[in-house]
């Protein structure tokens, strides 16, 4: 028994091989940049005096995925992981912001290096803290709210409302280095 492709089925995988085909490279043409932002509330001024900066990923067809928040002017920084909101448990976000609407992309701060104090200093006493970003568009104020998991809890809790404003751009190489830390030193 031999199996064969009717003429329109051919014609769709083709074009589906060449469309794939094309796509492939776009995930090697994306932007890297560092968009900074100036502390615009009391809460933001409060926690990160000298502002926010975001390592981000602008890839070619759209989207954007952040990879590392950085204190502008400071050697702190923590990489994020997009997550799902079913990682804060019951209810996710709804449950954590009340009748907020959620808008943005969520984030899981690491603890690695310097993302558990960060976790510490955005959520006082959470053992896990995830960011929900705005959209980040040039030029646009920026809002970050911080949402915290205690030690034991089922559900995450809302920590705090930040908002930003638009510093600067910075366009960086093809693939930046990993572990960049901001900012960088002449060495003497």
């Amino acid at each position: 028994m031999s199996w064969v492709m009717s003429r329109p089925a051919g014609t769709c995988l083709l074009c589906f091989c060449v469309a794939a085909a094309a796509a492939a490279p776009a995930v090697a043409l994306a932007d890297f940049h560092i968009y900074s932002y100036d502390p615009k509330s009391a809460a933001s001024r409060a926690l990160t005096q000298t502002g926010l900066s975001f390592q981000f990923e602008q890839r070619l067809f759209g989207g954007t995925r952040i990879e590392r928040i950085m204190q502008t002017g400071d050697r702190g920084s923590a990489d994020l992981k997009p997550t799902s909101d079913k990682d804060l448990g019951p209810g996710g976000l709804k449950a954590a912001l009340g009748p907020e609407r959620p808008v943005g992309a969520l984030y899981q701060i690491s603890s690695d290096e310097d993302g558990q104090a960060f976790v510490g200093a955005v959520c006082p006493g959470a053992e896990k803290a995830w960011l929900l970003i705005g959209a980040m568009r040039r030029f646009d104020d920026l809002t970050v709210q911080a949402v915290g998991k205690d030690a034991g809890a089922r559900a995450a809790r809302h920590c705090v409302t930040m908002q930003f404003s638009f510093k600067s751009d910075w366009r960086l190489p093809e693939r930046p280095p990993p572990r960049v830390r901001f900012p960088v030193r002449a060495r003497p």
